[in-house]
């Protein structure tokens, strides 16, 4: 058949503006490269980027007076990559199932495998609609057409403010600019810029604000913008409430996934259907931050090859990379997670999720603004401070429930909040006697003076806490923060020398109270668990036990113990660097009660030399 529209097929599409474009440029683009519908082989057609598959298919079906055939396979138009469905097997295009094809429609042409893309006839990249497919749509929807100028800043628009602008009957040439606004979404919440805290993402929010800016009036490339982020933190910290923030700043939508819910869809079919819908539903080409929790159970690809599920974890990432990486315009991803070594590396790398943020529990500066924030102008700033003095260790979610329950107890005597409301709802905190003060100080005394002396670090802070929360499921009773020397390339040595000022906080223990307490361990993370993680990793990941071997990258070891011969090389290490480090603060007893009382008295010291040998 001739490939022209007609006007029996504009009439058709004269309700829908969207399909008549979309056979506008189907024509367009087969008159440009000399070819015709309904001619020998079948053509592939690229639609153009962010804009939907549904409308050009439904051109095609029309153009070639086909109908669709859900039972027989043979049908002539059909998409590269059809939405997954739960529960139905998914059928990608694939190079064993072209019986009847005339038209295959893509997304992108990385859904076209190769050699269905050499089998084809011609593979043609749609361009957008011109002036005059929008005039013509405006002219069949009986509507006024747009001036020259106008219809040429509309054909630069994503597809559904275009549409909206074409069916608008009253639309204003000289308030086109209002179009734009029909992408930035609408938000509800506070923007990040105006939340206390988040210092350390802050400056590069504020410079992906920018870039959006830029991008928005088409002064900077999408390509040119770093747009993922990973944020690790304990629970608490204000991951999830980051991404919203961010969203609100930038006027992008928020689109909110887990790992665990795509999972929890079924099988593998189930989940990756679950990954794309949240992919897809992000890249609309309206502008959206794509928020990931849970980040680390996407999983990591074995380095050990026969493991059991890992044919599973390597469909999963590889379609987890392909979506990332065909990420359309206005796409930010963000990923949270409390374990980012459990990361595969190839998710991390540049051009992906390149940028990577700690959050911490707040301190007392954020604290006080994090409840600023909540109160509002009921209570004064100072009488704020002194609140978050007592609430050490709290996190941002913490403080909202603090004001949150604080206020409903006021609403219940039909008052304003006062500040009596959230002094009610302090957690009760006992202190320290001076005894446990003292071995807090020289517990952490021992850790801050076995890093200098083994050059783990070159200045370490020792805080302490007079007071604690009895009813808190763990709590930190002192703390040692260092300025690490740097170690790119960790040695045998340097490993060890972790494992030994991991032990020393114990050690300063027994050695001047010949006791030691239970804080040294009982949890992941502890000191305890941090010397055994590190000692299994050298034996049975790294290759530096006496024999090197390798049993699983530190993920595949996991928490449990190795097979009996390495676990017995895992305590003699353990027990060896127990010994040294012992030895070394035995010796140096007057030097360890000298640095804790000096901690005692001033709850925060901050040293740079140890004063004690580098070598026992």
């Amino acid at each position: 058949m001739r490939f022209e529209i007609g006007r029996a097929l504009a009439r058709k599409h004269s309700g829908d503006p969207g399909t008549f474009l979309a056979s506008c440029t189907l024509v367009r683009a087969l008159r440009a490269a000399g070819l015709r519908f309904g001619a020998a082989g079948f053509v592939i057609f690229v639609v153009p980027k962010g804009y939907r598959t549904e409308e050009y298919e439904e051109a095609a079906f029309a153009i070639l007076k086909a109908k669709r055939d859900w039972v027989d396979q043979q049908t002539k138009v059909r998409l590269a990559n059809p939405p997954r469905k739960k529960g139905v097997p998914h059928r990608r295009i694939s190079i064993f199932g072209l019986n009847g094809l005339e038209v295959l429609i893509a997304k992108d042409i990385g859904d076209v495998p190769k050699d269905v893309r050499f089998a084809a006839t011609a593979v043609m990249l749609v361009e957008r609609p011109t002036p005059g497919h929008i005039n013509a749509a405006r002219r069949l929807s009986q509507r006024v057409p747009f001036s020259q100028e106008v219809a040429a800043l509309l054909a630069e628009k994503p597809q559904n403010a275009l549409l909206a602008a074409v069916l608008k009957p009253n639309l204003i040439e000289g308030r086109i600019d209002e179009v734009d606004d029909l992408f930035r979404a609408e938000t509800g919440g506070p923007s990040l810029f105006e939340l206390p805290g988040y210092e350390e993402l802050k400056p590069w929010a504020r410079r992906l604000s920018a870039d959006v800016a830029r991008w928005r009036s088409g002064k900077l490339p999408w390509s040119l913008i770093t747009r993922g982020a990973l944020i690790s933190g304990p629970p608490g910290t204000g991951k999830t409430m980051f991404a919203s923030a961010l969203a609100n700043a930038l006027g992008f939508k928020l689109i909110s996934a887990t790992v665990g819910r795509w999972q929890a869809e079924g099988h593998l079919d189930d989940t990756l259907a679950a990954m794309q819908k949240s992919f897809s539903d992000a890249d609309d080409g309206h502008g959206a931050v794509l928020f990931i929790d849970e980040f680390d159970s996407i999983g990591r690809r074995s380095a050990s090859p026969g493991h059991r599920n890992d044919h599973y974890w390597l469909v999963v990432i590889t379609t987890f990379l392909d979506l990332l990486t065909r990420l359309g315009d206005g796409v930010v991803v963000i990923g949270a997670t409390n374990l980012p070594e459990w990361i595969d590396p190839a998710i991390l790398r540049a051009g992906r999720i390149e940028n990577q943020f700690e959050l911490t529990l707040p301190d007392h500066k954020s604290r006080t603004g994090i409840l600023k924030h909540h109160t509002g102008e009921s209570i004064p700033l100072e009488s704020l401070s002194d609140i978050a003095e007592e609430l050490d260790g709290a996190s941002g979610a913490d403080l909202e429930k603090l004001v949150r329950d604080a206020r409903e107890a006021a609403r219940s005597e039909d008052r304003d909040l006062e500040l009596r409301d959230l002094i009610n709802r302090l957690p009760a905190r006992l202190r320290h006697t001076a005894e446990q003060q003292l071995r807090l100080a020289v517990h952490e005394a021992g850790h801050a003076l076995v890093s200098l002396a083994l050059g783990h670090a070159t200045s370490a802070t020792i805080e302490i806490r007079d007071r604690f929360d009895p009813n808190a499921t763990e709590f930190l009773g002192g703390l040692t923060s260092y300025t690490l020397v740097p170690d790119y390339l960790p040695t045998e040595t340097s490993l060890r020398n972790r494992i030994a000022v991991s032990y020393a906080g114990m050690a300063a223990e027994a050695a001047v109270f010949g006791d030691r307490s239970l804080g040294s361990g009982g949890t992941v993370g502890s000191d305890v668990e941090r010397a055994t993680s590190v000692a299994r990793r050298m034996i049975g990941s790294y290759g530096l036990g006496k024999t090197p071997i390798f049993l699983g990258t530190p993920k595949d070891l996991g928490y449990g113990p190795l097979p009996k011969h390495q676990e017995a090389e895992v305590s003699q290490m353990l027990s060896e660097e127990w010994e040294r480090v012992l030895t070394m603060l035995t010796e140096e007893q007057e030097r360890v009660l000298e640095l804790a009382a000096e901690v005692v008295t001033n709850r925060s010291v901050r040293i740079e030399h140890s004063g004690i040998a580098e070598a026992a």
